[in-house]
């Protein structure tokens, strides 16, 4: 796999400005908020799926594990 070498992009000062910066770095965080708060409701709703089927378990309804002792 070949891979070029990064070179820095000259970015004119004017593109800078403060303004541009804010928009730039308020977008990033709603964003990265969206992303996470989706992740962490997608996570609790496998905990409660999760919960519900072992809630709703029987451990000695279907035992493939008995065998009969024979010695």
């Amino acid at each position: 796999m070949n891979r070029t070498p990064a070179t820095a992009v000259a970015v004119p000062l004017e593109l800078l400005k403060s303004r541009t910066i804010r928009v730039l770095t308020d977008s990033f965080q709603e964003a990265f908020t969206a992303a996470y708060d989706e992740e962490r409701a997608r996570k609790e709703a496998a905990k409660r799926r999760l919960l519900a089927e072992l809630l709703r378990a029987d451990e000695f309804a279907n035992s493939t594990a008995y065998e009969d002792y024979q010695p």
